[in-house]
């Protein structure tokens, strides 16, 4: 069972948290889990949907797209890193090399303590940029103006012809409600909707048009 100083020493090898304050760090460390590998095993394959990153403690990890080999990763490296912000498939495979133990950060999670922690999420959105500043300059045939030829998330059209009518019950939790942000998903609802807001009777709403003195600001008309 690692300390919690280990976990937090062991999280500062994932680039999206390495520019993370302490503080932020064992917040995240306490929601991270143990996960044991064993030689010959797949962490992940390249159909399965991207929902946590793998830090390495021990052993070692080969990652393969396409019967490809990509890399191969050792204690302290970290991989599955895009799951925080990509629910899509993980389009490589992870396969253990070596027995051995990693720490697994799911996304539901960091966002739940994200969702509480303005200071986490800043650092994190840095690291995406600078991940993205550099994916752009090795490869900026794939560079293209903002909102040039991409179709905004369902989630995001909706949004826009929205009316308070069709606003519907509150999210399930913070933490949800950002994910679902992040990933373009609507927001989540809770189980149990808000009761209907109260509604001035017929006699009430008569009395509106009459000043009152002094004014009452809990009774409005509709």
């Amino acid at each position: 069972m690692l300390t919690a100083v280990e976990r937090v020493l062991i999280l500062t090898g994932v680039d999206l948290l390495r520019d993370v304050g302490p503080r932020q760090l064992l917040l995240l460390a306490d929601v991270a889990r143990e996960v044991e590998i064993s030689e010959g095993d797949f962490i992940y394959r390249a159909d399965d949907p991207a929902d946590a990153l793998y830090i390495l403690v021990e052993g070692r990890v080969r990652l393969e797209t396409n019967g490809r080999v990509t890399s191969e990763i050792g204690p302290s490296e970290a991989f599955g890193t895009w799951a925080l912000v990509d629910d899509s498939e993980r389009g490589h495979r992870a396969q253990c090399l070596e027995d051995g133990l990693a720490l697994a950060l799911h996304r539901d999670e960091f966002y739940e303590v994200a969702a509480g922690n303005l200071t986490l999420l800043q650092e994190v959105v840095r690291a995406l940029a600078r991940r993205l500043r550099a994916l752009v300059s090795e490869r900026p045939e794939e560079a293209r103006v903002e909102g040039e030829g991409v179709e905004k998330p369902e989630a995001m059209s909706d949004a826009g012809a929205a009316t308070p009518a069709d606003e519907g019950p509150p999210p399930a939790s913070a933490g949800a409600a950002l994910e679902a942000a992040v990933l373009g998903q609507p927001a989540p609802s809770a189980d149990v909707p808000l009761p209907p807001p109260e509604r001035l009777s017929a006699t009430d709403a008569l009395t509106c048009d009459t000043p009152v003195d002094p004014p009452t600001p809990e009774r409005t008309c509709e």
